[in-house]
């Protein structure tokens, strides 16, 4: 979510809404839900949502900097500050105004958290396994043992202001992300299918460049359709996928950093050419050549939104 909405921003889009998972439990941000006892939201993709909403400059580089800051245990402190921000603000959903009035920022929108309810991520695998915590789903990422199932525990309401900003949308984008753990757990809360299905905004899914094992082992967008239209209980819930071109990639490149994928039990999402939905395929991906990874690119996604007209 975050590159999808550096993009907008460089592309001149504004009043983005971006709806963020309150769930995670990972790294950090589980050890301070569990000091909590659960009982506080995941703070680490609302604070990285946020700054990628402010447009780039040299005062949004010297907060990224601080909030990115980790100690010799581990500790983040961009989670640290941002409970202590939704504390002083009296809830998560207010933070941005303390936020913007603390650092100066100018953001083209807003982050929304999908909930405000803690709740944890929950799976049942193939094998028939099941998992509380969404830092499981990190950890079986290599695993041929697929998620089959997720939950919540409790179960969550949906933030009203979600529901409303879905409602009353233009344009609807699922971006990139951990299939299960990022991207459809923001449908679990109580209400948003609901507003997901009524909104009469174009829905656009941006597709992963690279399977997770364990969540959508070589996918097609026939595939990502078929899983998401089993929890939104729709036919087809996407207008359009778009989905990477390799063959605009450096191909000698492509072999190399693909070698190091299959090591990790992770390949290339392709599109199905004879799938029926339509799809777009599009220059929108880049070789990191410093760690050999796969990414979407800033500059080339903005490219894509101001050709596509989007």
């Amino acid at each position: 979510m975050p590159i999808i909405n550096q993009a907008l921003v460089r592309a001149g889009f504004t009043n983005i809404a971006s709806i963020v998972t309150t769930f995670d439990s990972g790294g950090d941000t589980g050890r301070l839900r569990t000091d909590e006892r659960g009982q506080i939201l995941a703070f680490s993709d609302y604070w990285r949502s946020l700054i990628s909403l402010w447009d780039d400059g040299r005062q949004k580089r010297l907060w990224q900097e601080i909030l990115t800051y980790r100690n010799g245990r581990g500790q983040n402190f961009g989670n640290t500050f941002f409970y202590f921000l939704a504390e002083k603000a009296g809830s998560l959903s207010a933070v941005d105004e303390l936020f913007t009035s603390l650092t100066g920022a100018k953001l083209a929108g807003k982050v929304i958290p999908v909930s405000l309810t803690p709740a944890n991520i929950c799976f049942q695998t193939i094998s028939g396994k099941k998992y509380r915590g969404e830092h499981f789903l990190d950890d079986l990422r290599m695993s041929s043992d697929q998620v089959e199932k997720i939950w919540l525990e409790p179960e969550a309401r949906a933030n009203p202001e979600a529901i409303k900003a879905i409602i009353e949308a233009e344009t609807i984008i699922i971006c990139p992300g951990s299939m299960y753990g990022s991207v459809l757990v923001n449908f679990l809360p109580k209400g948003i299918i609901t507003a997901y299905k009524k909104s009469r905004a174009k829905k656009i899914l941006f597709t992963n460049i690279m399977s997770v094992a364990n969540e959508n082992h070589k996918f097609s967008q026939d595939d990502y359709i078929r899983v998401f239209g089993q929890y939104l209980k729709v036919n087809n819930p996407f207008d359009l996928v778009v989905m990477p071109d390799f063959e605009k990639l450096d191909q000698k490149q492509l072999k190399k950093v693909l070698g190091f994928y299959a090591l990790e039990n992770s390949f290339p999402i392709y599109p199905n050419k004879k799938s029926r939905y339509q799809t777009l395929v599009a220059d929108i991906a880049k070789i990191e050549i410093k760690n050999w990874r796969l990414r979407h690119s800033v500059s080339r996604l903005v490219d894509f939104l101001v050709r596509s007209g989007i």
